[in-house]
C-alpha cells in the first residue's frame, strides 16, 4: 500500500512522529480524564443509594402511612422501615445521650452493617441486624457507657443486651453539630421503650428499592401525596449538588486538558506545515507523472487515516494509564471503591483525535493538492495558500472541543477571551524583553549576544513558546504554593488564643461547670450559645419550593435544617453592616441574605419543632468564619426561642500543656462532643495535597504537549537555523560558540518564561488569600526563584535537544545542500 510505505520512510524524518505523538497526547488525555470522572460519577451513584441504605427512602415526622407501604409491595417493591431518635441510654456506669434507630429485619436494602466483636474493631459486613432484646452501641458510646459485650443497657423503659459493636450504619447521617454516639435496635422492640411520646424529635423512614421502573412508577403514585415535612429521597437527589460539582470538576478538568490538546494540535499544525513544505516537489512531481487530484486526495486521507487510527489506539491506551493514576493519587478520598471504566465512554477521547486532525492538519495538507506541476520548474517560488482559512480551522476546532466538553458556550467563550487577554498580556512583556535584548547586541559577536538577537530575530515563533511555557509554569507554580503555603500561611496569620476546639451537644445544666472546668485551667473559652434546629419554610411571604422547585438550586439557607440562636448582640467574629441589632426580628448573615434575595424589612418564616413563626430582618452582619468563634446564618430574639429546649455550643483554646487536663476534666461530661480543629486542617491540607498531585499529572500533559511544539517550532525552523549555523562555522565560529548561542537562546526564553510566571502566580496567590482566606499577603520568595530557574532548566534542554542537527552536521554538507 503506497500511503503506508510512505509514511514509513517518513518516521524517520520526526515530522509524522510529532504529530503521531501529539495526537496521542490529545486522546490520552481527554480520555483518561473522560474515563476518570465517569468511574467518579459511577461510585457516587453507588454510594448515594449505600448511603440511603434504599432505592428511595419517604422520610416523615408522623409514622409512615400504611397504605404507602403496601401500595410499594403491591408494585413489587423491597420495603423495609426505620425509626430514628435521640435518647438517654443507661448503664451501671452511667448514662449519656445517643442516636438510635430503630430498624425492621429487612434493614438495610442497599450496602451493609459493618460490626465488631471487638472494640474499635474494622468491622465485618453483615445484612442481618440486632434481634429482638439486642443492641449494637458504636464503640464510642460502648466507651461512654464503660459496657463490654454481654452487657444490659436501658433505653426507656426496656433493657437491651449488647451484642455488637456498630462500625457503620450505611443509611445514618448527621452534620458536624449533630455527631452523636449511635445505637441500633430491632423495630420490633420500639413500642417497649415507651420513648416516642407526643412532642418527641422523631424521624419516620419507608425504605423501598427494587427494578427501576416500578420504581418510577412509584414515584409517580407518591408525589402528589406528598405534604409539608414529607420527603421523597433518591440518589440522584441526595447527590444533585455533588452531583453538579463532579460535573463541574468534569468540565474544569477537561477544560483544562484542552491546554494539552490546544498545544498537541499546534504541534500537529506545525508538524503538518513542515511536512506538507519537504513535500510540494514530490505531489508535484506525481502529478506530472499523472496523478490525477482525486488520486491524491485518497492517498492523503489514506495517510491521515493510518496516523489518527496509530494515534487513537496508543492514546486510547494512555488514557486508560492515565485514570488509573488519577484514581491511584485520590483513592483516600473515596469513600467507596471505584468502579471498572466504561468502554463507551471512550468516544470522546476518539472526537477529540478527530476534530484535533481535521482542524490542525486537513487544511494544511489540502495544500499538497492544490500543488501545480509547475512546480517543479520553480520549487523556490512560494506556494500561495488561504493562510486565513487554516488559522479559523484551528480555532474553530478549539471552540467545538470545549463546547463538547462543557455543554455549553459560556465556559468557552470565558476561556477563549481569558486566552486572549493573557497571550497579549504575555506577549507585550515578552516583545519589551526581546527588544531590550536586541538593542544590547548589536554588532554580535559573542555567543550569548547571537543568542539573545536570535530571541528578536524569531520574535513570532518566540513569543509563542513564551506564551506557552509561561502559562504551564504559572500553572505549576500556582499549585506548589496551594499545596505548600497557602493553608499554612492562613494558620500563621489567625490571631493568638483563636479556639481550635468547639464543644457541642452541651445541656444547659452543663454550661457552668464547663466554663469554671476552663477558667480553672486558664483556658480561653467563647461565649454559649443556645442552639436549636429549624428551617426557613417562607422567604417574603413565598414559599420556598416555589421559589426554589428544583432541590439542587436551594441555597444552604433553605436546603436543609440549619442551627438557629438566639442572643442579645452579635457576639464575638461578626459585626452589623446595615440595620440595628434588636429583639423585635432576626439578624441575618450578608452571603446567605445575598442568595436568597432579602434585605432590611424583608420577612423569612421558619418552622421550629413544628411551631411557624414569621420574623422581619432586622439587621445584616458580617461574619468572619475564620475566627472560630460559633456563629450562625440566623440569630433571632431571645423571646422566640425560650420555650425550646436547647443545646449549648462554644469553642475553647488549648494548648499541649492544657489540652490533657481539660480531657481529664470533660470525661465528667460525656454527653458532651468535641471537635478538634486542627484534626480537621490536617484532613484538609490532605485532601488539598492528593487534589494537587491529580492535577499535577494533567499539568505534566500540558507540559509534555507544551515541549512538543516547542520541538516542532524548531523543526519548523530547522533549515533557517542550519543555515545560519553553517554561515557562521563557514565565517570562523567554532562548535563551541554555536552551541553558547543555542543555551543563551533557549536558556534566556526559559528564564523569562519562569519570571513572567512567577510574578503571575504570586498574584494569583495573593488573591486567593485576599478572596478566599480574607487574609494578609504574605509574599512566597521560593516561587521567584523556582521559575525562573525551573523555566530555564526545562526549555534549555528541550530547545538545544531539538536544535542538535544544527551542532552535528558538517558546515560542507549544508553548504552544498542550501
Amino acid at each position: 500500500m503506497l500511503a503506508w510505505k510512505m509514511l514509513k520512510r517518513e518516521f524517520k524524518s520526526g515530522d509524522v512522529m510529532t504529530l503521531v505523538i501529539a495526537l496521542v497526547l490529545s486522546v490520552g488525555t481527554v480520555t483518561g480524564i473522560g474515563l476518570f470522572v465517569d468511574r467518579l460519577q459511577k461510585s457516587f451513584e453507588i454510594g448515594a443509594a449505600n448511603l440511603l441504605a434504599a432505592d428511595r427512602v419517604i422520610s416523615s415526622d408522623e409514622p409512615i402511612v400504611p397504605l404507602w407501604q403496601e401500595q410499594a409491595l403491591d408494585q413489587k417493591l423491597n420495603t423495609a422501615n426505620r425509626v430514628s431518635f435521640s435518647s438517654m441510654l443507661f448503664s451501671d456506669a452511667g448514662l449519656q445521650l445517643g442516636q438510635i434507630s430503630a430498624v425492621s429485619a429487612a434493614y438495610p436494602l442497599r450496602d451493609s452493617y459493618l460490626a465488631d466483636t471487638e472494640l474499635f474493631g474494622t468491622g465485618v459486613k453483615t445484612n442481618a441486624g440486632p434481634k429482638s432484646g439486642e443492641i449494637w452501641l458504636s464503640s464510642r458510646l460502648a466507651s461512654l457507657l464503660d459496657v463490654t459485650l454481654g452487657a444490659e443497657v436501658d433505653v426507656g423503659e426496656a433493657t437491651f443486651t449488647v451484642t455488637q459493636y456498630l462500625v457503620r450504619d450505611p443509611g445514618s447521617t448527621g452534620s458536624v453539630f449533630s455527631i452523636a454516639p449511635r445505637a441500633i435496635i430491632n423495630l420490633d422492640d420500639l413500642a417497649k421503650t415507651e420513648v416516642i411520646i407526643p412532642g418527641s424529635r422523631v424521624r419516620y423512614h419507608l425504605l423501598l428499592s427494587g427494578e427501576q421502573q416500578n420504581l418510577l412508577d412509584y414515584d409517580e403514585w407518591i408525589t402528589p401525596k406528598l405534604t409539608d415535612g414529607i420527603r421523597l429521597r433518591t440518589p440522584k437527589q441526595r447527590g444533585e449538588r455533588v452531583g453538579e460539582t463532579i460535573s463541574r470538576a468534569e468540565s474544569f478538568l477537561l477544560l483544562a486538558g484542552t491546554l494539552a490538546v490546544a498545544l498537541s494540535g499546534v504541534a500537529m499544525a506545525l508538524a503538518s506545515s513542515r511536512y506538507v513544505k519537504r513535500h510540494l516537489i514530490q505531489f508535484a512531481v506525481m502529478k506530472t507523472m499523472g496523478a490525477t487530484p482525486k488520486r491524491l486526495t485518497r492517498l492523503t486521507l489514506y495517510q491521515l487515516t493510518i496516523l489518527f487510527l496509530i494515534g487513537a489506539v496508543i492514546g486510547l491506551l494512555l488514557g486508560f494509564l492515565i485514570q488509573f493514576v488519577i484514581g491511584l493519587l485520590l483513592q483516600d478520598l473515596m469513600a467507596v471503591e471505584l468502579p471498572s471504566p466504561d468502554i463507551q465512554k471512550l468516544w470522546l477521547g476518539v472526537a477529540t483525535g478527530f476534530v484535533s486532525l481535521v482542524a490542525f492538519c486537513v487544511p494544511l495538507m489540502a495544500r499538497l493538492i492544490q500543488v501545480t506541476p509547475l512546480s517543479v520548474l520553480n520549487p523556490s517560488a512560494p506556494f500561495q495558500g488561504n493562510a486565513l482559512f487554516i488559522y479559523v480551522a484551528g480555532l474553530v476546532g478549539m471552540y467545538l472541543l470545549m463546547f463538547i466538553y462543557t455543554g455549553g458556550f459560556a465556559l468557552p467563550s470565558i476561556m477563549f477571551l481569558s486566552i486572549a487577554i493573557i497571550a497579549v498580556v504575555i506577549s507585550g512583556l515578552g516583545y519589551l524583553l526581546f527588544r531590550f535584548g536586541r538593542a544590547r547586541t548589536q554588532g554580535a559577536t559573542t555567543g550569548w549576544q547571537i543568542g539573545l538577537a536570535s530571541l528578536y530575530r524569531r520574535l513570532l515563533s518566540n513569543l509563542f513558546q513564551l506564551l506557552v511555557f509561561t502559562v504551564i509554569l504559572m500553572l505549576g507554580l500556582i499549585l506548589y504554593g496551594i499545596q505548600a503555603n497557602l493553608i499554612s500561611d492562613w494558620q500563621k496569620q489567625l490571631p493568638e488564643n483563636t479556639p481550635n476546639h468547639y464543644l457541642f451537644n452541651v445541656l444547659d445544666d452543663q454550661v457552668e461547670g464547663i466554663s469554671s472546668l476552663a477558667n480553672k485551667y486558664d483556658i480561653p473559652i467563647s461565649n454559649w450559645y443556645p442552639m436549636v434546629r429549624g428551617r426557613v419554610i417562607e422567604i417574603k411571604g413565598i414559599g420556598v419550593k416555589e421559589i426554589y422547585p428544583r432541590r439542587a438550586d436551594e441555597p444552604d439557607l433553605v436546603e436543609r435544617e440549619i442551627n438557629l440562636t438566639w442572643a442579645d448582640d452579635t457576639g464575638a467574629g461578626s459585626h452589623i453592616l446595615s440595620g440595628v441589632f434588636s429583639s423585635e426580628g432576626i439578624s441575618i448573615e450578608s452571603q446567605v441574605a445575598k442568595e436568597v434575595n432579602v434585605t432590611l424589612g424583608d420577612e423569612l418564616t421558619l418552622d421550629i419543632g413544628g411551631i411557624q413563626q414569621t420574623y422581619p430582618i432586622t439587621s445584616i452582619r458580617e461574619v468572619d468564619w475564620s475566627s472560630m468563634q460559633p456563629n450562625f446564618y440566623i440569630i433571632l430574639p431571645k423571646a422566640a426561642l425560650s420555650q425550646f429546649s436547647a443545646n449549648f455550643v462554644s469553642s475553647v483554646f488549648l494548648t499541649p500543656a492544657t489540652a490533657p487536663n481539660f480531657y481529664k476534666g470533660m470525661a465528667e461530661y460525656p454527653t458532651v462532643s468535641m471537635l478538634n480543629v486542627g484534626d480537621l486542617l490536617k484532613q484538609i491540607q490532605a485532601i488539598v495535597n492528593q487534589l494537587s498531585n491529580a492535577l499535577q499529572l494533567v499539568l505534566f500533559f500540558i507540559l509534555s504537549a507544551g515541549a512538543l511544539v516547542l520541538v516542532a517550532s524548531i523543526r519548523v525552523t530547522l533549515d533557517e537555523r542550519l543555515e545560519e549555523g553553517a554561515i557562521l562555522r563557514t565565517l570562523g565560529a567554532n562548535k563551541k560558540l554555536v552551541r553558547q548561542a543555542l543555551l543563551v537562546e533557549f536558556g534566556a526564553l526559559g528564564f523569562f518564561a519562569g519570571c513572567i510566571a512567577s510574578l503571575t502566580a504570586e498574584i494569583s496567590l495573593i488573591a486567593l488569600q485576599i478572596v478566599l482566606f480574607k487574609q494578609d499577603v504574605t509574599l512566597h520568595p521560593l516561587i521567584w526563584v523556582l521559575g525562573p530557574v525551573v523555566g530555564t532548566i526545562i526549555v534549555t534542554i528541550i530547545g538545544v535537544f531539538a536544535s542538535r542537527a544544527v551542532l552535528k552536521v558538517p558546515p560542507i554538507k549544508l553548504l552544498r545542500a542550501f
